[in-house]
């Protein structure tokens, strides 16, 4: 269920390739859109049919730059019978093929193109990759190409406000986040802390409203987890931070009714109550501004820890390598929560006394990995360049 909030954090605009396509390089995600059919006085032009086709889940049709594109693109239009639709369009101001992104025709083809790409352009005709050659077929004439897209991943960057996907509140230097997926306390603890946070501590009704109205606006109505636990008759912050406001119901805390705090959210009072630590409810989350991105460490890593490639999500080209052990004859299971990696250059290697157990690439959500008897295992994050991708997230236990 961590992925519900993980997915909830990491806005669409840089979350995930389109389904079915394929993160291959420099953030850039490829795949397959059917085919355009061309007859003769074709409404809309194939041309324009691609790329509204590609539009619609925020691409273009295939633009080929360098030798890799061509090579790529080259292996997805072998057979004879396979017509692949470049993105050239004439540009007719200069009466010269462009890109459909409006970038220069500067490269081409080292088998064969058309010399007519060169040559003053023509609205009406549509460019195909054949066998590795560039060719053109115009109005007056009937083919079909397969249709391939490319959409292009953003990593976030830091806001202004030093929040990076939480809420700020304007005072106090501390940013907020309702995770609405239901989940106990022990779980709560983990979502919050995936991201740096702790299940958040309230210190003044102006930080008790906000949090109140930020959860009704997430969804979160039937109460929100806050970080508060009682091993006594005192309540304490699992922050570390003092004990100096309270909002609790008339008549709480009630003895035996559990021993973690809730926030009702259905009521704009905000107040609270104590539950069972054992039920499941949203989770508040808190952070101070200016989120550090993780460095690589040689640490010690403990069962349950979230654990990041060096500057996740911002930035994924620094390699590192984790050693995670558990107690003594259990085995070590791995849990990839993310990795985001280009395929053509990124690798997140797990391995158990030097023999791999996986390698992974492109994109991978929630996957399981476990040793074979080993209670230690490497994972090592291997990215040659990490451009445009977040890198990998997971966590452990021993088995």
């Amino acid at each position: 269920m961590r992925l519900l909030f993980f997915a909830f954090l990491l806005p669409v605009s840089y979350c995930s390739c389109p389904d079915g396509f394929e993160l291959v390089r420099d953030g850039e995600c490829r795949g397959s859109r059917g085919a355009i059919v061309s007859a003769d006085d074709a409404v809309p032009s194939p041309q324009q049919q691609a790329v509204d086709k590609c539009a619609e889940i925020g691409g273009v049709p295939v633009i080929i730059h360098d030798d890799d594109h061509q090579s790529y693109w080259s292996d997805h239009a072998v057979s004879t019978y396979t017509y692949l639709l470049l993105g050239l369009e004439c540009n007719t101001t200069s009466k010269r093929y462009q890109w459909i992104d409006g970038s220069p025709v500067d490269y081409t083809p080292p088998t064969y193109y058309n010399p007519e790409l060169l040559l003053p352009c023509h609205p009406e005709c549509t460019w195909s990759l054949w066998m590795g050659m560039w060719i053109y077929g115009c109005s007056d004439m009937e083919f079909s190409n397969d249709l391939y897209c490319t959409t292009q991943l953003h990593p976030p960057l830091p806001s202004a406000d030093g929040c990076e996907s939480f809420e700020d509140d304007s005072e106090g230097g501390v940013c907020y986040q309702i995770a609405s997926a239901e989940e106990d306390w022990k779980e709560a603890v983990q979502i919050c802390g995936s991201f740096g946070a702790d299940v958040a501590s309230i210190h003044n009704s102006q930080e008790n409203s906000f949090i109140r109205r930020l959860a009704v606006s997430k969804g979160a109505i039937n109460g929100v987890y806050l970080g508060a636990t009682q091993s006594s008759a005192n309540p304490s912050w699992s922050d570390g931070s003092a004990w100096d406001y309270d909002n609790f119901r008339t008549g709480y805390l009630i003895a035996g009714e559990g021993d973690c705090l809730m926030m009702d959210t259905q009521i704009t009072a905000g107040d609270w109550i104590n539950i069972d630590c054992s039920s499941k409810r949203a989770v508040a989350c808190s952070r101070k501004q200016h989120y550090t991105p993780p460095a690589c460490s040689s640490g010690t890593w403990n069962e349950g820890d979230i654990i990041y490639s060096p500057g996740f999500p911002f930035d994924a080209s620094t390699p590192c390598d984790f050693n995670l052990t558990v107690d003594a004859g259990k085995r070590v299971e791995v849990e990839v929560l993310l990795v985001e990696a280009n395929s053509c250059c990124d690798l997140l290697t797990i391995s158990e006394n030097g023999a791999t157990i996986a390698n992974l690439t492109g994109e991978v959500l929630d996957t399981k990995y476990t040793t074979v008897s080993s209670s230690t295992v490497t994972v090592s994050w291997q990215p040659n360049g990490g451009v445009n991708v977040r890198g990998m997230m997971m966590t452990f236990r021993g088995v």
